[in-house]
């Protein structure tokens, strides 16, 4: 029985331990390092602390270090008295380390302390340390019960030892919650069961419609032999006559006409008996396609025609050829040992372009059989189950040998849902096996999975491990083109498939950037100083392409004609002088359509950037 994709806001184990996590260290955090700070500066003496060290706060306030809602929380406007119980977890560590006279740990304030350190000042560091692995780099509320117990111990032991009641810890930790997501599942598969019974139902009338209608073939079949046996004894009645003589001629004439007609209605029934055995053959085809395709709909399937077009778009034509040329190369090669081919490179070199472009050029000459796009951000694109449900669907579409097999194979009892099956079981069961079965179509066939380190579920990359072991296994025609960033894990896993590699200072990137550059810029750069200015626009790229789309859209946009002198004075630094800008502009133009100020446009950009999933429309008002 197929289940719906859970939704990423759905309650779980993990997510309830995500929650008692968060309790715990940004509230108890905020507890104990305002009980700490209120020891060296009372409150009672806050205000006037605060003006003796107004001109390091100034200066942090001037480097943005402090922003403006802190600011206010330190000196409140028309005469207000600041409140050490209005200023939050952050804004508690930056005044503990800059005005309370505090030395930071061997270690620094920004890095783990040892176990071994157990003073003030590298316990007050592990809190900063906790807060920005949980809240800075994630991608999901939930933490498994490995991940959460580990944490706990570390949090709350250096929690207690600044000062919070081990009781109100130990209270936390033996919440209950989740029962309410366990009883909607009960209720939704009970729905999801009625649905599958009426559904039984209907196709229990068409099989009964059908069994009707072969009767009623058959019984036209019984009058057609009684036709032929009429027949008969009227053409041997018309042989005795013929016999007695030319008296009786007018008579068989009249027998001939009879017979005539009798053949002409053993005809009609002959043709009608025609007509019903094509309905029913008509019929129970339709039935066999719909029983194929309700299995097939337990298969996930993601379109990503949209975010090819996207990507594809961003292409410039001259450019990656050598990477093309590879691809097909391999491709074409029945030879191959390698399944195979995996394209490693840093953010910024334009992997998904060349999926986008790779899925376009193969689609049009008929050997894309299917494509992925993982992305972070979304959990059903990033999900290696539903990864390669997908895929799979995609092939049926291109093979229809492959689809009668795999029909025939989800048909079967399969033990259990798709759903509830490892990654390794899904490839198994949707390609080691029905694959075997199929025959060689007589050239390659390509499946492009774009951005595998973006495939991590729950923690783990199975996927990895499918790829790295399991894909080999499969017939020689069908082929992955795979791209993933350069993490340690996956290029120690990948390095027999002998990866191409992306490098920065790569002279077929370089002259690719270059070609670049031409073919945007050929209307902004003169003649007399070409050679130059190509030269030190790729060197200003550090071999980034994603640089390299920015500055040439910043050159068209403020140069009419770009010289030496506007390579330093005008045009971006680096590619974070870039994001500066634009960000610069969406905060001018926040700030002309709101009607908001400053302070509310980075309240919201903050948010919006250490959200770990996309932020409804409704928190808009809130900032």
């Amino acid at each position: 029985m197929a289940t719906a994709a859970s939704s990423p806001l759905a309650s779980s184990r993990e997510k309830i331990n995500g929650s008692k996590l968060s309790r715990l260290l940004i509230d108890g955090g905020t507890t104990v390092l305002r009980k700490t700070f209120d020891r060296y500066h009372p409150p009672a003496n806050l205000a006037s602390d605060l003006n003796t060290n107004y001109s390091i706060l100034n200066n942090l306030f001037r480097k943005r270090v402090l922003n403006k809602h802190q600011w206010d929380e330190l000196f409140p406007s028309g005469g207000g008295v600041p409140d050490s119980n209005r200023f939050d977890i952050t804004l508690l560590f930056l005044l503990l380390t800059t005005i309370c006279g505090l030395s930071p740990p061997l270690t620094g304030w920004h890095t783990k302390p040892p176990p071994g350190d157990n003073s003030l000042e590298a316990n007050l560091a592990r809190v900063k340390f906790f807060r920005n692995v949980l809240y800075g780099h994630v991608n999901s509320t939930g933490v498994d019960e490995t991940s959460f117990s580990s944490f706990w111990q570390e949090i709350s032991t250096t929690l207690h030892s600044l000062g919070l009641d081990q009781a109100e810890i130990d209270r936390l930790e033996a919440e209950k919650g989740g029962e309410q997501d366990y009883l909607d599942a009960l209720i939704e598969w009970a729905e999801s069961e009625e649905n599958i019974k009426a559904k039984l139902k209907d196709i229990l009338k068409f099989q009964t419609k059908t069994e009707e209608t072969i009767a009623q073939v058959h019984q036209t079949q019984l009058k057609f032999s009684e036709t032929q046996c009429k027949t008969q004894d009227v053409a041997e009645e018309v042989l005795r006559m013929e016999l007695k003589g030319q008296k009786i001629l007018h008579d068989s004439k009249s027998k001939l006409d009879e017979v005539s007609q009798l053949a002409n209605a053993t005809i009609e029934a002959h043709q009608e008996s025609i007509l019903r055995l094509e309905e029913v053959c008509n019929s129970q085809s339709k039935t066999n396609q719909a029983q194929a395709d309700e299995v097939l709909r337990t298969l996930v399937r993601s379109e990503f025609k949209g975010d090819i077009e996207f990507h594809a778009n961003k292409f410039q034509e001259g450019t990656r050829e050598w990477i093309f040329k590879s691809i097909e190369d391999w491709l074409d090669d029945r030879s191959s040992p390698h399944r195979v081919m995996v394209i490693i490179g840093n953010p910024g070199m334009g992997k998904t372009v060349i999926s986008a472009v790779v899925s376009q050029r193969m689609q049009k000459v008929g050997r894309l059989s299917g494509s992925h796009f993982c992305q972070h951000n979304n959990s059903r694109y990033r999900d290696p189950r539903l990864m390669l449900q997908s895929l799979a669907s995609h092939l049926c579409q291109a093979m229809p040998s492959y689809k009668d097999t795999l029909v025939e194979q989800l048909s079967r009892n399969l033990g259990k849902d798709l759903n509830d099956m490892g990654v390794e079981e899904l490839f198994a069961l949707l390609f080691k096996e029905p694959l075997s079965t199929v025959q060689d179509p007589g050239r390659n066939t390509l499946l492009v999975i774009d951005g595998l380190d973006e495939s991590e579920y729950q923690g783990r990359n199975e996927l990895l491990h499918v790829i790295s072991n399991h894909f080999s296994m499969l017939p020689m025609w069908i082929r992955f083109l795979i791209t993933t960033r350069p993490e340690r894990s996956i290029t120690e896993a990948l390095r027999h498939l002998e990866p191409i590699e992306l490098k920065q200072k790569r002279e077929e990137n370089l002259n690719d950037i270059q070609t670049l550059f031409e073919n945007q810029l050929s209307n902004k750069i003169g003649e007399k100083y070409k050679d130059i200015l190509l030269k030190e626009l790729v060197k200003k790229t550090e071999g980034l392409f994603i640089y390299a789309y920015y500055i040439a859209d910043f050159i068209q946009k403020n140069v009419s004609i770009l010289t030496l002198d506007q390579l330093e004075s005008v045009l971006p630094s680096g590619i974070s002088s870039v994001y500066l800008s634009y960000f610069k502009r969406l905060e001018n133009e926040l700030c002309k359509e709101l009607h908001a100020d400053e302070e509310h446009v980075l309240r919201f950009l903050c948010a919006l950037s250490a959200a770990r999933e996309p932020l409804p429309v409704e928190f808009m008002p809130e900032f």
